[in-house]
């Protein structure tokens, strides 16, 4: 009798295993974070950096950020937003206001083009700027740095 319900249970957990496929994400934020970390000069400066980021939880709100929100999003739209390729590119329409824009992201840019209403056809980029982990905002005359 417990052979049996031995080889029932395996069957039953052979089953769910093969039925129920977990989703682990990228965990790109969580990546981003670490790879700066680890960017930082000196093996002391980085540690300290490190231990500051435990402390306060940094890198538990990262991770609680890529588990719950940016995995979801990743299994139900198939990628991550944070961990496009140099070659993926999402076009998005948005309306604000009465006005459209579209929205075209690459990895680390941003494309944006006004569809409608005043100044129809203006375009603009966000460009990433790794060196200053900031984004800088440029039309074709003007540039604006955009602090964190």
């Amino acid at each position: 009798m417990k052979k049996l319900k031995a080889l029932l249970l395996a069957v039953i957990l052979l089953g769910t295993a093969v039925t129920h496929q977990s989703c682990i994400g990228s965990f790109q934020l969580t990546r981003n974070l670490y790879s700066w970390n680890m960017d930082i000069d000196g093996r002391w400066g980085s540690e300290l950096v490190f231990l500051a980021m435990i402390i306060i939880p940094v890198y538990t709100v990262t991770l609680l950020a890529d588990g719950v929100v940016l995995n979801a999003i990743e299994f139900w739209t198939g990628n991550n937003p944070l961990a496009m390729n140099a070659v993926e590119k999402q076009t998005r329409i948005v309306k604000k206001d009465g006005d459209s824009y579209r929205l075209t992201a690459e990895k680390n840019t941003i494309h944006v083009q006004k569809l409608s209403g005043d100044n129809t056809g203006e375009t603009g980029e966000f460009l990433w700027n790794e060196q200053g982990q900031n984004w800088i905002f440029q039309t074709n005359d003007q540039r604006f740095v955009l602090q964190q």
